[in-house]
């Protein structure tokens, strides 16, 4: 849809001698002709536009109101009828001439730059911005009284951002952001999961039909009697059963030797029958993970962990990896079925493990986004994460990343499931990701919840990686449409 406004809202703040943040002043397209909206953009436009005329024409802020020149008269019937305060009458005149006026890029930019050159030699006043309120007409207001002090803490809003021009200050990000950021779009992470083992399901039923009976086999080692673990050993199995897949398991105690567990590995590798083999961990502290994972056939390895499986995943123009890791691959699945574009665009990855950051971001880089990784030693790690289109958190710190920090119509994949203390909830906790999700759901354009978002796809996305391994086992990729 196109913008009712005739310039970008970049290019007259920079004009001006602004340079905060350019998604913070730059107007949502699809949702630029509210009233709302509109209100909001020309009480911006009419204290930038009206400060930048006065100070060019030597008249001070504060006779802005009385004077009688043409362009800073404007009536209170008026005011009331564009939704503003009398108090916020400024050269409104003037800031319709700019607005209803199409010019190029080259002359805004030539015509704000004279502005702000005249502005600058002019008599510079202080004046107070009164923080937006959430009512349903907000408006910028100036007063002649001297700057206050600053405000508590607790009064400031999470995305108050205050820019500086002439002693004016600007609330311009809070206004901007929570008027014109386009509404949140949850990411329904069980109903694809859904979707994708009923795709399952008649794949395996077809290939039953093509190989005589023939079905997927996965096979699950479980060391020890973490509950957590046991759980998770339960639904999977409950999910193969769901979809047809043949599941098979060794649960080995506690105190299991580590050869034990590695003679189990070997013969499901041999089994012609198994074409997927999951580890369950973690594992118990006297067994080496990484000897154990390495154990596992790279063409049986559905967890995608093995060395030359993240290897492959690495490189581009050569081999596929056999197998992807589960999680990573589950958020990338979310995008492309939320209609999430990431070739050319900006992704963000918080976190940088072995499990899910960094194949997360090899995997966004095989889909040609532009990837930045995000970690522990990162310093301004919200100035790399303002910029993304596309932000995946896997850090496993409960609501790091704020809704201050996106890019308003950010793409947000929430892989973190921590535990928050919650008196209201009769375990005493609930489940929070590694983003606030309060916070995150005003700016964001779409975004996963916790729980229902990423965890739904790692089981599918472990069943998706049997069934193509079996097919692959089976030479019947191709009559599935599966990749080799």
């Amino acid at each position: 849809m196109k913008s009712n406004f005739p310039f970008s809202t970049v290019h007259m703040f920079r004009g001006l001698g602004f340079h905060g943040q350019r998604e913070q002043f730059s107007l949502s397209r699809a949702n630029s002709n509210t009233k709302t909206q509109q209100r909001a953009f020309l009480n911006m436009a009419s204290v930038v536009v009206g400060r930048a005329f006065a100070s060019s024409s030597s008249i001070s802020s504060g006779d802005l109101s009385s004077n009688n020149s043409a362009t800073t008269k404007m009536s209170v019937a008026a005011a009331a009828r564009r939704g503003l305060s009398s108090s916020a009458l400024l050269s409104f005149k003037s800031a319709n001439a700019m607005l209803g006026k199409r010019r190029t890029h080259r002359q805004h930019r030539a015509c704000f730059a004279r502005g702000a050159a005249s502005s600058s030699s002019s008599e510079r006043q202080q004046h107070e911005l009164s923080p937006p309120t959430r009512k349903t007409n907000e408006f910028v207001q100036l007063s002649k009284k001297a700057a206050p002090p600053a405000p508590a803490p607790q009064q400031q809003l999470s995305t108050f951002e205050q820019v500086l021009y002439g002693g004016i200050a600007l609330t311009a990000a809070s206004v901007l952001k929570r008027e014109l950021a386009p509404g949140c779009e949850l990411i329904d992470g069980k109903q694809i999961a859904q979707e994708i083992r009923e795709e399952i399901k008649e794949k395996v039923e077809k290939m039953k039909t093509i190989t005589n009976g023939n079905t997927p086999g996965l096979a699950v080692v479980l060391v020890g009697e973490r509950k957590d673990s046991q759980s998770y050993v339960r639904s999977k199995k409950k999910m193969c059963a769901e979809v047809g897949i043949r599941s098979e398991g060794t649960d080995l105690p506690e105190d299991a030797t580590e050869e034990e567990v590695l003679k189990v590995v070997r013969a499901y590798n041999a089994d012609p029958n198994i074409h997927g083999i999951l580890v369950q961990l973690p594992m118990p502290k006297h067994i080496n993970e990484e000897r154990v994972l390495k154990e596992v056939s790279y063409e049986k390895d559905v967890d995608g962990f093995h060395p030359l499986n993240i290897g492959a995943l690495s490189q581009r123009g050569r081999e596929d990896p056999r197998f992807v890791p589960c999680t990573p691959r589950g958020c990338i699945e979310l995008l492309k079925r939320s209609n999430v574009e990431m070739k050319g665009k900006k992704a963000v990855v918080v976190g940088r493990s072995n499990v899910v950051g960094t194949p997360a971001a090899l995997l966004l880089q095989r889909n040609d986004a532009t990837v930045t990784v995000v970690h522990s030693r990162t310093k301004n790690p919200e100035e790399a994460i303002r910029d993304a289109d596309i932000v995946i958190a896997a850090c496993g710190v409960t609501e790091y990343v704020q809704g201050s920090w996106l890019k308003p119509g950010a793409a947000v994949i929430d892989v973190g499931i921590n535990a928050k203390d919650d008196a209201t909830k009769k375990l005493g906790y609930r489940l929070v990701g590694d983003c606030d999700f309060e916070s995150c759901k005003k700016v964001a354009g779409k975004m996963t919840p916790v729980p229902g978002g990423v965890g739904p796809m790692t089981i599918a996305i472990l069943l998706q990686n049997t069934l193509e391994g079996a097919a692959r086992s089976y030479g019947v990729s191709e009559q599935l449409g599966l990749k080799n």
